[in-house]
């Protein structure tokens, strides 16, 4: 399974002080907007809107699919990007230096401009002052990049150097970065399942390669499902933490045991594209390890 993207790490100091470390969790409306402006659409919705070549619309409003079998299997597109955000060093901080990531995956890079502006409006409109960007090659290296058209953006994908380093077969250790927000029956759970994991992951990476690679993975999803359920936990730390009083998601490390190698490939790339409720802004981040 092949699923190509290209990250992008956007640099900006903090004018004035910023006393929430989350703040730039919270910024869906505060992006779309941005991604209007960007593309100069003054409509508060795409309803009844005739251009059909709208940056805007093919990120926020992909149709469903026709295939009923595709609707069955990845339901809603997901958003074809993702953020990592950075968590605000304590006040006072004005004049601090932080970065994001933005990562976008397959197609929605032929609407890099429109991303590019819309993401230095969004660090402006939290308080920041946007001073570079530079484009991650495959391998984790990093060069400043105009964005202007006279230079490449690198790709990357799963045979990223990387990504693709040796994990053990019968034991593997996952790392939640960021809160980690599953949800089943329209509910957050509390507590975290080597087969609630993949699961959710199965149907992000899938999902995202159908509507943005245009393929269809070669997964046996009732298989892995299946498979999923005789891996075991071994250890965790893993807690349902709140972030300013509200609902954030799980947090910790968690170790699991049993026969591994069938998932590497999915939790490889789950490292790009996150997953769960709000991976496209910063949320369901984390590592792998051996």
């Amino acid at each position: 399974m092949e699923l190509h993207y290209a990250r992008l790490w956007f640099s900006f100091t903090l004018k004035h002080d910023l006393t929430d470390p989350y703040a730039f969790y919270a910024t869906r409306a505060d992006f779309e907007s941005a991604f209007r402006t960007a593309v100069s659409c003054k409509r508060g919705d795409c309803a009844g809107c005739r251009r059909d070549d709208c940056d805007f619309a093919a990120t926020f409003a992909q149709p469903v699919a026709d295939d009923p079998e595709a609707v069955r299997r990845h339901q809603k597109p997901p958003l074809p990007f993702v953020f990592d955000f950075p968590t605000l060093p304590p006040a006072p901080n004005r004049g601090g230096v932080c970065e994001l990531a933005l990562t976008l995956v397959g197609s929605s890079v032929q609407h890099l401009p429109t991303y590019l502006a819309a993401v230095r409006l969004l660090i402006e409109s939290k308080g920041g002052v946007p001073s570079g960007v530079a484009a991650e090659s495959p391998g984790g290296e990093r060069a400043g990049y105009a964005g202007d058209g006279s230079q490449p953006l690198p790709l990357l994908g799963s045979l990223d150097p990387s990504l693709t380093g040796p994990l053990p077969t019968e034991t593997v250790t996952i790392c939640l970065v960021t809160p980690l927000k599953l949800v089943r029956d329209g509910r957050l759970l509390k507590s975290l399942t080597f087969a609630d994991f993949t699961r959710t992951l199965m149907r992000r990476v899938s999902s995202l390669a159908y509507h943005y690679e245009g393929a269809e993975p070669a997964l046996d999803y009732r298989w892995l499902s299946g498979q999923s359920e005789s891996v075991r936990t071994v250890a965790s730390d893993c807690r349902f933490i709140s972030w300013n009083g509200r609902p954030a998601g799980i947090l910790g490390t968690a170790r699991f045991a049993g026969d591994l190698e069938p998932f590497h490939l999915l939790l490889q790339l789950g490292q790009a594209t996150h997953l769960g409720k709000g991976a496209s802004f910063g949320f369901g981040c984390y590592r792998v390890e051996g």
